[in-house]
């Protein structure tokens, strides 16, 4: 079921001529949304997956 909801709002989202970003974001907040999830947890995910050592190096070397 949740497979089916993030791909149909996705195609949705294309055809209304939302940009392609902004369509995968939208998409994955309205699975939630549906799914009953809680919105903290897609916050969650998406600061763990930015807490990596390669992302975190790329504005330490900026700043020196």
């Amino acid at each position: 079921m949740e497979l089916t909801v993030l791909c149909a709002s996705f195609v949705i989202f294309l055809l209304l001529g939302v940009p392609v970003a902004f369509a995968i974001g939208l998409s994955c907040l309205a699975t939630f949304a549906i799914e009953g999830l809680p919105f903290e947890t897609a916050i969650q995910m998406m600061v763990s997956g930015m807490n990596v050592f390669s992302f975190l190096a790329i504005p330490f070397f900026i700043f020196s």
